[in-house]
């Protein structure tokens, strides 16, 4: 199984009824699955911040969500994490690919994404940084289980050693 589709699979394995996403070119073949699977409720959204709304509502609403986004675009959203999500204990799941870290080619990306598992946690989010997909569907199932039985945010942050490299001629 790619890795894509185990993520599809532990989706559906956390719950998750609601999945906002930003395309995204590492994104692309896990946004392909959920958007083609009867099992999900899709919505595109313009920016991250606006998904975290969305998911806001699909709590209130009886749904449990998850976000696909960029590491870069998720640091978009820490106003509506910090100021919404985690103090009114509105759960989310976070399927996050990294950039940033290892095989980065473009400075640009490394703020955001080398540091992110220290900036979620700077805001109160947990989070798991998957580096072999083997380990990737038992991750995105538990930190679903997890963000959903604590009513709190959890993302996981997927390695380029998982989705695969970007490289710099195709950026």
């Amino acid at each position: 199984m790619t890795w894509s589709k185990d993520a599809a699979e532990a989706l559906a394995d956390a719950g998750v009824d609601l999945i906002a996403y930003l395309p995204d070119s590492k994104m692309d073949a896990l946004i392909d699955e959920v958007v083609d699977d009867s099992r999900f409720e899709t919505v595109l959204v313009s920016r991250e911040e606006e998904a975290i709304g969305v998911l806001v509502g699909a709590w209130v609403g009886g749904d449990r969500g998850a976000l696909l986004c960029q590491s870069s675009g998720l640091a978009n959203t820490f106003n509506a994490i910090g100021s919404l999500s985690v103090p009114a204990r509105v759960p989310f799941l976070g399927v996050v690919t990294r950039r940033g870290n290892l095989g980065e080619f473009n400075i640009a990306q490394v703020p955001a994404g080398y540091n992110m598992d220290k900036l979620l946690d700077d805001v109160g989010v947990r989070n798991s940084v998957v580096t072999d997909s083997e380990d990737l569907r038992e991750t995105v199932a538990l930190a679903g289980e997890t963000a959903f039985s604590t009513q709190s945010p959890y993302v996981v942050l997927l390695e380029q050693t998982v989705t695969g490299r970007k490289s710099e001629a195709t950026e």
